[in-house]
């Protein structure tokens, strides 16, 4: 059975009008889905698993050999005969006579037998069905871990490609910070020149532009750096950084109400742990099965020869075929069957605790991550209404201080208020993307998985 796993496009949308040479979120996770080495173990993995779902596997099928031995032996014989033989060989000796002993010396043996064999088990206390069951239960398994490795990278190809397109943006307002800057200290140069600056104006003009220098440098190196940790996460060997697309359109979400109960029935870790807990259930069936009798049936057909230089006979051959059942009562094991059995009942246990922790931290990760959402859409509408406030004080700032009425310290106080503004606006954005995908991850929204 394939399994098509299908991304949400809802999320990850973008502008079809975005310029090719642009890498934008969906390409990137795309790009991950394919080549991200977890995901393509976790895809053997999983084919693994599903090539042992099968009867023979279990032992629910009959075994079916081709045996053939050959045997030489070479070895000097004494053998003492009973009465019965003894009379045989001499009639006329009477019962009294103790038998003599024949001896036989470098007498050599040759033995060859080959045929075909089958063996079935009958009844085994239904282990077979059960051990059918934990390979089936397994293979499901091994498919949710792999949606599972698949959700994981998503969400940690989000988180960098967020974090990466955030200093870009960084790096944009950086670079106009900079022009601001230079444009500021030329008009002080200039006042300088003509006697209508001072010397300590035009050295805090020219460290606050080496001072954003500086700071665009160190962006630079983070930039890069966040960039090659994206290419990694992807799986790609490429090393060439393309502009990032900033435009990341956000999706309608459900009703908390609704996502919550999708996270009960539909979050990949809980159904991992479901599956654990049917594994636990089946291995105690296991267990108890192992206090009932196993029933075998066999059956032989074949060919057997053996030769001897001297011996009772010298050549004997048998052809022919040979079956029987038999019958595996266990009555006393000191005591392995039941503590499997009460090691099985305990292992069940240990497995239902574990799905009720991961409920909890779930839970308390939702409610967390659901807030967090709230407070950052909050946010986002506070610091959108405070923006224009910052950009009419930049504005007047600029027109005071090239009539003369404020200082360049002062302009300079505007225009990082204004940076700090516009990266804020534009942190809190991606934040609210990266929360959006986190709450579908939460969900088992995020994957859509499709027979």
């Amino acid at each position: 059975m394939k399994t098509i796993i299908t991304l949400l496009i809802l999320l990850f949308a973008v502008d079809l009008s975005t310029a090719q040479e642009k890498l934008n979120l969906s390409n990137a996770i795309e790009a991950a889905l394919e080549h991200n080495h977890n995901i393509q173990i976790s895809k053997i993995e999983q084919d693994k698993a599903s090539n042992l779902v099968t009867r023979g596997n279990a032992g629910q099928l009959p075994s079916l050999s081709v045996n053939s031995d050959l045997n030489w032996s070479y070895a000097d014989l004494e053998l003492s005969p009973g009465s019965f033989f003894q009379n045989l060989l001499n009639p006329e000796s009477g019962e009294g006579r103790s038998p003599g002993a024949i001896k036989f010396d470098g007498v050599s043996s040759t033995i060859f037998s080959a045929g075909l064999g089958t063996q079935f088990v009958i009844y085994d206390g239904m282990k077979g069905r059960l051990r059918y069951r934990t390979l089936e239960t397994g293979s499901d398994l091994a498919g949710l871990q792999h949606k599972q490795e698949m959700e994981n990278t998503v969400l940690v190809i989000t988180r960098n490609y967020v974090h990466t397109v955030t200093l870009q943006k960084a790096i944009e307002l950086k670079e106009l910070a900079m022009e601001q800057s230079r444009d500021r200290y030329r008009v002080v140069e200039t006042r300088r020149e003509y006697g209508q600056a001072s010397e300590q104006q035009l050295l805090q003009a020219l460290a606050d532009l080496k001072a954003d220098s500086t700071e665009y440098r160190d962006l630079i190196h983070q930039y890069e750096n966040a960039y090659r940790d994206l290419h990694t996460a992807i799986g790609w060997d490429r090393r060439e950084m393309l502009p990032l697309d900033d435009d990341i359109l956000s999706t309608d979400l459900p009703h908390y109400d609704n996502l919550l109960y999708s996270m009960y029935e539909n979050n990949t870790a809980l159904n991992v742990r479901e599956r654990r807990i049917e594994q636990a259930q089946i291995e105690q069936k296991i267990t108890k099965a192992d206090f009932f009798p196993t029933i075998t049936a066999g059956a032989h057909y074949g060919y057997t020869y053996q030769s001897a230089t001297d011996g009772l006979f010298e050549t004997q051959e048998q052809l022919g075929f040979m079956g029987g059942i038999s019958i595996k009562i266990p009555i006393f094991t000191g005591g392995r069957n039941r503590t499997a059995s009460e090691n099985a009942k305990a292992s069940l246990r240990q497995e239902q605790i574990r799905y009720d922790d991961s409920e909890q931290q779930l839970r308390t990760q939702f409610d967390n991550t659901w807030n967090r959402l709230l407070y950052l859409e909050n946010r986002l509408t506070t610091e959108q209404d405070n923006l224009a406030v910052y950009e009419r004080n930049y504005e007047r700032a600029k027109d005071s201080f090239g009539q003369g009425l404020i200082t360049g310290v002062e302009l300079r106080s505007a225009q990082l208020s204004l940076q700090d503004a516009c990266l804020r606006i534009s942190e809190t954005d991606f934040q609210i993307k990266l929360t959006e995908t986190t709450l579908l991850y939460l969900s088992g929204g995020l994957l859509i998985s499709s027979q």
